[in-house]
């Protein structure tokens, strides 16, 4: 795989992941429940949980890696964890998960600055990162409305 540069990492994080909710919002009712029953999830909050939750781990892993520069990518039971995640955020409401998300947001650019030319390069961080950022995207995208 083609490592992404820091660039590339922020510019999803800043252009795509920062406006999701609001894009969410400006979607009609329809295409609201559309959207989340595309992905499998009941309401904007489950969806944003479990970003939340990979981005939380993500950063987990990332900060073990700079440690360890031969930590291999964990072996992740994706259902199992989808699921706890949801179960997890659940007793919150979507708006108090917009705040969450943003700021685990931030904490992933916060991160992403962080790190040394060295650490990006690495296999094992810059994997991580594609998982996280770009490939998840890949999964839940949400672009601005056409006008």
């Amino acid at each position: 795989m083609e490592k992404i540069t820091r660039e590339q990492f922020l510019d999803r994080l800043q252009n795509s992941w920062l406006p999701f909710p609001g894009r969410f919002y400006t979607l009609s009712a329809l295409d609201q429940a559309a959207f989340l029953k595309k992905q499998g999830y009941a309401r904007l909050g489950d969806l944003l949980g479990h970003i939340i939750a990979w981005w939380q781990d993500g950063v987990s892993f990332i900060e073990a890696a700079r440690g360890d520069p031969s930590l291999p990518l964990p072996e992740i039971e994706v259902n199992a964890f989808n699921a706890a995640a949801v179960a997890r955020f659940t007793h919150l409401s979507d708006a108090e998960l917009v705040q969450v998300y943003e700021t685990q947001r931030q904490v992933m650019v916060s991160m992403l600055n962080s790190l040394t030319a060295a650490e990006l390069e690495r296999d094992n961080i810059n994997t991580r990162l594609y998982y996280e950022i770009i490939s998840h995207w890949a999964e839940h995208e949400l672009n601005a409305p056409k006008e």
